[in-house]
């Protein structure tokens, strides 16, 4: 596998397991990994699609969650620490912007944004709201610098999760092309490595790419903006169930010839 800084690329995999937004379900999680783990077989590859944070009820449990569980993951025989993948959702976007709060032109503004958007949920994970943000903001540059710097020692304090978010890639792929994971998006006629905030908030209709975006056959996604389910076309498939909006949290395999093996629904 590529050792690339935006991207993972997958050689020489025989089965790669999805796994859609999860949205701070703890509980749904663990019965997935529940499920996962007697299917899982040393040499899958593992990605999770993003938005493993925001807007459900345990954030840092899920964190946690998928930390141990790559744990598990790499140590099976013949496993490779670059077995499992976790990609940047919205969630985990939003999180990173907010390292650069104290810098933006109305913060506030920002905070209220994100705050619609399902990042409180997030910030709560880390001893903090969008309303404390909001208040330092209010005091001027040095209050919100030191909120975000609060923020970010308390991330530090916590095993693993500043190195979950240093980890993050924008998409993954395999060496053959036959599939591209991405969390959300991707605008057809742009690039990947140009497609930055279109991984995330891109505004093109996803189920309208009737054609393989960048000779990639298929693209996968692990969340919709619009919540309207899992669907499968010839060259696009969305797999998010709506987990974090009363929905199902869903797992999916595909073997070494890109096609959908097997799939699992909390």
């Amino acid at each position: 596998m590529a050792q690339d800084t935006k991207f993972a690329e997958l050689a020489a995999k025989q089965r790669i397991w999805a796994i859609a937004s999860v949205h701070g379900e703890l509980d749904k999680l663990k019965a997935l990994h529940g499920q996962l783990a007697n299917h899982f077989l040393a040499g899958d590859a593992l990605i999770y699609m993003g938005n493993v944070m925001g807007r459900g009820p345990n954030v840092g449990g899920c964190i946690n969650e998928i930390l141990n569980f790559r744990r598990l993951v790499i140590l099976q025989d013949g496993a490779e620490l670059d077995d499992v993948i976790f990609l940047r959702g919205c969630q985990e976007e939003m999180l990173y912007k907010l390292r650069h709060i104290p810098f933006a032109q109305e913060p506030q503004e920002v905070l209220e944004w994100m705050s619609n958007q399902g990042v409180e949920s997030t910030l709560r994970a880390y001893g903090t709201s969008c309303q404390e943000g909001i208040n330092a903001a209010n005091e001027g540059m040095t209050a919100l610098s030191h909120w975000m710097n609060t923020l970010k020692a308390e991330m530090h304090r916590i095993d693993g999760h500043e190195q979950y978010m240093d980890s993050l890639k924008r998409a993954a792929y395999t060496q053959d092309k036959r599939l591209l994971f991405v969390n959300a998006n991707v605008v057809s006629d742009m690039p990947l490595d140009a497609q930055s905030d279109a991984f995330w908030w891109g505004t093109q209709e996803f189920r309208e790419l009737d054609h393989p975006y960048g000779g990639f056959e298929r693209t996968v996604r692990g969340y919709d903006h619009r919540q309207e389910g899992f669907h499968m076309a010839q060259h696009q498939l969305c797999i998010d169930g709506g987990c974090g909006f009363g929905g199902k949290l869903i797992g999916v395999c595909f073997d070494k010839t890109g096609a959908l093996i097997e799939r699992i629904e909390i």
